[in-house]
């Protein structure tokens, strides 16, 4: 790597370090007002294979599946966490820049004070091949910002703006908050990216999520730079199957779907691709200790 091309990756990198380090130095040096707790997970999920959305001769199933783990620090004013995950993402057709073996590493959390809430994540995500032989660009950075503010201190309402890659390219968008807790559960309204409802006990619970986000990517022969963006509309049901006793942890059993699957890379013959996967079933495992 050049040293003009690592000076300026440093400088894009520090810049958005410089963004996103206030609101992380927020969250760990506010003061506990309870006792923390700790939280580590491991998490395995798989999808129906996806059916390549034009019809071509060599083209083939899209294969999908996700491991994860992490860890996570949780009180009564904020949480912190560290996450990691590998999917593979098999596309057999054409060229791609990539070679489909998807990695991200992030840590952040989310800080209350009063009316205001900051949630808050940075990182890196990108192909396998930049990671081993430590070939990096820009696009390897990554992180997702927002601020909410309530209308009083006693409305569950809250008002805000964020920004991520959950929609294809970093934007910025109005988000409006609404959490509720009633005899029939515990809900969580976040417009325009989430809807979440957990039982009394938490033994059920239901999500419909925007996911997406941005991996950076080379080609086999490490000269081509580009990025991958996966975004999708997720839906998923989630059972409580063993509360975890001790050194056992506890299991958590999923099944679900991804809807409106778009995948937009780099194809070293034809350019830039958009493509819509469609929709696939899911199902996933986790254990929590």
């Amino acid at each position: 790597m050049d040293a003009e091309r690592w000076y300026r990756i440093r400088n894009l990198a520090r810049l958005r370090f410089c963004l996103l380090a206030p609101f992380l130095v927020a969250i760990l040096a506010i003061p506990c007002k309870a006792q923390a707790s700790n939280s580590f997970y491991l998490l395995y999920r798989q999808w129906q294979a996806y059916d390549w959305p034009e019809d071509l001769p060599s083209a083939s199933e899209v294969t999908r599946s996700q491991r994860g783990l992490g860890w996570q620090q949780q009180n009564s004013a904020s949480t912190f966490g560290i996450d990691y995950d590998y999917q593979p993402l098999r596309i057999r057709t054409g060229e791609p820049a990539h070679n489909g073996h998807l990695h991200r590493l992030t840590f952040g959390g989310d800080w209350q004070h009063r009316l205001y809430r900051v949630e808050a994540r940075a990182g890196v995500a990108g192909t396998s091949n930049m990671f081993k032989y430590r070939d990096f660009h820009s696009d390897v950075f990554n992180g997702r910002i927002a601020l909410f503010r309530a209308m009083d201190e006693t409305s569950p309402l809250s008002i805000g703006i964020g920004g991520d890659h959950r929609f294809g390219s970093f934007r910025w968008l109005p988000r409006i908050r609404w959490k509720q807790s009633n005899e029939s559960g515990h809900w969580l309204l976040d417009l325009p990216v989430l809807l979440k409802w957990q039982s009394p006990g938490h033994r059920w619970e239901f999500r419909v999520e925007r996911n997406g986000d941005r991996w950076a990517t080379l080609d086999q022969t490490r000269e081509v730079e580009s990025a991958l963006y996966l975004r999708e509309w997720r839906t998923e049901l989630e059972y409580r199957a063993y509360d975890g006793r001790r050194a056992w942890p506890a299991v958590i059993l999923g099944v679900g779907a991804s809807v409106n699957t778009r995948v937009r890379y780099k194809d070293l013959n034809t350019g830039t691709e958009d493509l819509k996967l469609g929709d696939a079933l899911l199902a996933s495992l986790r254990l929590d200790w």
